[in-house]
């Protein structure tokens, strides 16, 4: 389940976070470079998480760091998250986070294309951005230095690819994750994905 993604880094999180606060969002037309490289688990990344007065940006690194595992847990499922015996219980309700991103890859379950670098067959990748935003907000949960991303059932756009999708928020409901009721906005049915096939 989403192991890429496309991060943006922290001084255009504070614009962003600007432009949010200042009720401009929608007005909101980055100049965004060219070119910019993918984030994979274990990567830094950009995040908004609650500060004193409103949101605030720092960088931490992706993937939860766990004894029993040698790579980091990267993602929470929405159903795992809530039981209080999970190890991200307390993170769900006390360390909620939004990763900004310009979209996330994801492999198709069944698709197969051939990789230009070995020749091999490999699954067909996709790229997913939110529909009519230059952002796609992305939940996620931290502790520490640690951030997960949180995950959920498909929406129509996303289940012929996967049988999950990263938890994607509209501009609106970001203060709704930091602070509000949090698991209302587990059914993304209504959220609208623009995919694309990577070539």
């Amino acid at each position: 389940m989403c192991v890429q993604i496309k991060p943006i880094p922290r001084d255009v999180i504070d614009e962003i976070i600007h432009e949010i606060e200042v009720n401009n969002y929608h007005n909101y037309m980055p100049d965004w470079p060219a070119i910019r490289p993918s984030a994979f688990p274990k990567s830094e990344v950009g995040l908004i998480v609650p500060g004193e007065g409103g949101m605030v940006s720092c960088v931490k690194r992706w993937g939860y760091e766990v004894p029993w595992r040698v790579e980091p847990i990267s993602n929470t499922r929405d159903d795992k998250a809530l039981i209080p015996e999970k190890m991200w219980f307390d993170s769900i309700h006390n360390r909620r986070c939004i990763i900004p991103t310009l979209g996330f890859y994801e492999p198709h379950k069944t698709e197969k294309t051939v990789s230009k670098k070995t020749g091999k067959p490999i699954k067909q990748q996709y790229f997913f951005e939110q529909t009519d935003s230059p952002v796609t907000f992305i939940a996620g949960i931290y502790d520490k230095d640690y951030f997960s991303m949180m995950t959920t059932s498909p929406n129509a756009t996303m289940k012929p690819v996967h049988d999950r999708m990263p938890l994607v928020l509209d501009v609106n409901e970001l203060n709704r994750w930091l602070y509000g009721n949090f698991q209302a906005l587990f059914d993304r049915s209504k959220i609208e994905l623009t995919m694309s096939r990577v070539i």
